[in-house]
């Protein structure tokens, strides 16, 4: 997902959602496993080793909560100074660099695809940096951007001016073009049941759907919602349909649910099943920070957004609606999971990791500030912090390996590429040496 799209559904996030009427009394919390908990005290900051970054790079911040890391064959890529660089991943030091290349789109193990500052769709040897085919993009380049992505072997280009177009990745071969989609904040959802299925906003509040013939690019059916895409299930998509609280007046109760998902057809669109999860009150204030299908349950974090709110809850899919879910408030405030089978809570400065299979819990000890983000990588636990702090954590026993000062105001996603830990920050992008217990 792109930084405009990620924007766009972090305010609809914190546009959305109750003022407190009981509801957690409503719902039955896990139940905690006695006598099961490690930790880690409180003076274990002060002898937690500072680690020296092998490298850092300043960037245009571009990527920074990209899944994928944007690295290959022993380099890394990274947008700075109006250029495409490529950097060796253990050193830094720039191998190639494209002038007018922006931050890279798609990275194959031979190739970079990117879009220029100019709107064009190139393609690049990943090794050499050297171009082996540009395209004009379609429709008129505005700033507001392009982006791409590779899906069922075609380079798909999103002009978030309007239109999209594919590609035979290989040769830059125009496929196809719809000139006539707006896709302004779009996201390439993906291919199903010979759908190919897009988004993009309506008014950075409702979302439109688009059903594409892959073959064409001729549209098959629009719908249009309060939705956020969760999966694909059972040959159906799964959505998320938020309240849609745009016509509701300030100080009246809005009644409604926590958690209300929808089953979409991806031949036509169409709604075939929808559910609602406990009935509340009044949702006016309920914010949603995360939801996401894992197996046969449901996680939603939710909480009210005048408090900074977010407990987890588990429910089961297809489920009885008035089934109570399982509740994970008393472990604190939600800040990430289910992330290789443990979800991660903060209460005030500490960090406390559940194991969700038998609810056993880690504590991670107190932090200089609070925990803004963590992230579950390997045998290891990465946690930044509010003051630009990064931590990188033993999972399984607590033990803090070591800490880097970014001097960031905002810090994204980490990888682990051979060894060497790629921290994504809008100060830029910071290297470091994997520590030996997390190999």
């Amino acid at each position: 997902m792109k930084k405009t799209t990620y924007i766009l559904n972090a305010l609809l996030a914190a546009a959305l959602l109750s003022t407190s009427d009981g509801l957690y009394g409503h719902i039955a919390a896990a139940d905690t496993a006695h006598g099961n908990i490690s930790s880690v005290s409180a003076a274990a900051d002060s002898a937690t080793p500072v680690l020296k970054p092998l490298w850092q790079a300043k960037t245009n911040e571009n990527g920074l909560y990209d899944k994928q890391a944007p690295a290959s064959n022993g380099l890394v890529y990274y947008a700075a100074s109006g250029k495409l660089m490529a950097a060796d991943l253990t050193t830094g030091k720039v191998k190639w660099s494209i002038p007018g290349g922006q931050y890279p789109e798609v990275i194959t193990n031979s190739s970079v695809f990117y879009i220029t500052s100019g709107g064009d769709l190139m393609r690049a040897n990943a090794r050499s940096g050297k171009v082996i085919w540009k395209v004009k993009g379609g429709n008129a380049f505005s700033e507001v951007g392009a982006h791409a992505a590779l899906e069922s072997g075609t380079l798909i280009y999103f002009n978030e001016n309007g239109g999209l177009a594919a590609y035979n990745p290989s040769n830059g071969k125009k496929k196809w073009e719809n000139k006539a989609l707006p896709m302004y904040a779009s996201s390439l959802i993906g291919q199903y049941d010979g759908v190919l299925v897009v988004s993009s906003t309506v008014d950075n509040y409702r979302t439109q759907f688009f059903g594409l013939d892959p073959a064409t690019g001729k549209q098959l059916w629009r719908t249009e919602g309060v939705y956020s895409f969760l999966a694909y299930r059972k040959g159906q998509l799964m959505m998320r349909r938020q309240p849609n609280l745009s016509t509701v007046t300030g100080g009246v109760a809005a009644p409604g649910y926590l958690v209300t998902w929808v089953q979409l057809s991806p031949r036509t669109g169409k709604v075939t099943r929808t559910e609602n999860y406990t009935p509340l009150h009044d949702v006016s204030r309920l914010g949603n920070s995360y939801t996401a299908i894992v197996g046969t349950y449901l996680y939603t974090a939710d909480g009210n957004l005048d408090k900074n709110e977010a407990f987890l809850r588990r429910y089961t899919l297809d489920q009885d609606s008035n089934a109570k879910p399982v509740s994970y408030e008393q472990y604190g405030k939600w800040l990430a999971g289910p992330e290789n089978g443990m979800a991660f809570f903060a209460q005030g400065t500490e960090l406390i990791g559940v194991k969700l299979s038998n609810l056993s819990t880690v504590s991670y000890g107190r932090f200089p500030s609070p925990v803004a983000r963590v992230q579950a990588v390997g045998r290891g636990v990465f946690a930044s912090l509010d003051n630009g702090e990064f931590y990188l954590i033993e999972a399984a026993t607590g033990k803090r390996l070591g800490h880097i000062a970014t001097n960031a105001t905002e810090i994204g996603n980490a990888y682990v590429v051979n060894d060497v830990v790629l921290i994504q920050t809008n100060a830029g992008l910071i290297a470091a040496a994997l520590p030996k217990s997390l190999k």
